[in-house]
């Protein structure tokens, strides 16, 4: 037994993440090299001590790891921040699973990718034709649907100018989306308003249940009390589009009784940038988390998921989740998954707010 530790440990100690385990008491009793360039101390220091000492007060990463211990199964959190007395603040990504025996908490620690400062003029001019070039394709057809939409509703019955009226509006929205991407804008450059969060996922709940959620039962609790918050209106409804229609798609792949459950909250004592080159502080966040009951983010690639044209689906491209990530990022937020073999919760947290004027 002891020799299978030892190689478990040698091979922990060549992994180029951070790695960890954490009794229940919060104590670390064990951490490889990484993890010791990460938190700043040596693993002597390290091992017996609890994590919480070596992290800044009330630390995401702290709070990862107690609803690991709560909630058993994986759960993952990406662009938090990490910050202690010895550690100068740093965005990672982080892991925390409950082990079998329920007696340790495995985590692993990664610092973020880092979007390179400047592409070579070459690719910038390529990247620049492909969006000139979808963005007429696109456009082209848009247009001749949301014609067809107007025409219609001339003479359209009551009952159906709900649904012409939505599918005008989508077509302005993708239009708007298509312009900015045409202008080689990207989803790192939010032009934000202030926003009601509620009207956005209104709008993704009506869409959603009259195309590809038809068939999922779609339910929602809201916190009226929330403020506007400054943020891109297109951006977060992409960001949260493509969570219900990823949640939409895991559920009826696996079952029948389909339900998506959509929820608000504030969600106090959050380490945030309030964008961006600004001080991490902490504070209040909005927190929109979306839920399915479907079999859940398999553990294997549960850290994988948010890599760009990575996708565990046949036909997937790999670019939803990736996107989510960026548009949260952009806005100074990060997201957060809860996974377990009855569902996937993923949570959009975005700081709170006010417009600069």
């Amino acid at each position: 037994m002891s020799t299978k530790m030892t190689l478990s440990e040698q091979i922990l100690d060549t992994l180029p993440v951070a790695a960890l385990s954490v009794n229940l008491d919060g104590i670390i009793e064990f951490a490889n090299p990484m993890a010791e360039t990460l938190l700043c101390q040596s693993i002597a220091l390290l091992k017996g001590n609890p994590l919480e000492k070596l992290t800044a007060k009330d630390s995401p990463i702290v709070d990862l790891i107690h609803r690991a211990a709560k909630d058993g199964g994986t759960v993952f959190a990406r662009n938090i921040v990490l910050s202690g007395p010895f550690i100068s603040p740093i965005h990672i990504d982080a892991t925390a699973a409950l082990s079998q025996n329920e007696d340790i908490i495995a985590v692993s620690l990664s610092p973020t990718a880092h979007q390179a400062d400047h592409e070579s003029k070459s690719q910038s001019a390529a990247m620049a034709e492909v969006a000139r070039i979808l963005g007429h394709e696109v456009k082209n057809p848009l247009a001749g649907i949301v014609g067809a939409a107007q025409l219609l509703a001339r003479q359209a019955r009551n009952d159906q100018m709900s649904m012409l009226t939505l599918i005008k509006e989508e077509g302005a929205r993708i239009g708007r989306l298509v312009d900015r991407f045409a202008a080689f804008e990207t989803f790192f450059r939010p032009r934000p308003t202030m926003t009601n969060i509620h009207q956005v996922l209104d709008r993704i709940m009506e869409m959603s249940s009259a195309s590809f959620a038809e068939n999922v039962k779609l339910t929602f609790r809201f916190d009226p009390s929330l403020p506007d918050i400054f943020v891109d209106p297109d951006h977060i409804h992409e960001a949260c589009l493509n969570l219900v229609k990823n949640a939409a798609e895991a559920i009826t792949d696996t079952r029948d009784n389909g339900h998506i459950h959509i929820e608000t909250r504030y969600r106090a004592g959050v380490s945030m940038r309030h964008g961006k080159g600004e001080k991490i502080t902490r504070s209040g966040a909005i927190e929109v988390s979306i839920k399915d009951n479907g079999p859940g983010v398999p553990k294997s690639v549960a850290d994988k998921i948010f890599t760009p044209f990575f996708s565990t689906k046949q036909s997937g491209e790999g670019i939803g989740l990736t996107v989510v990530a960026e548009i949260i990022s952009a806005h100074g937020g990060f997201v957060e998954l809860d996974n377990s073999s009855t569902g996937a919760c993923f949570k959009l947290l975005l700081p709170i707010t006010k417009s600069k004027t």
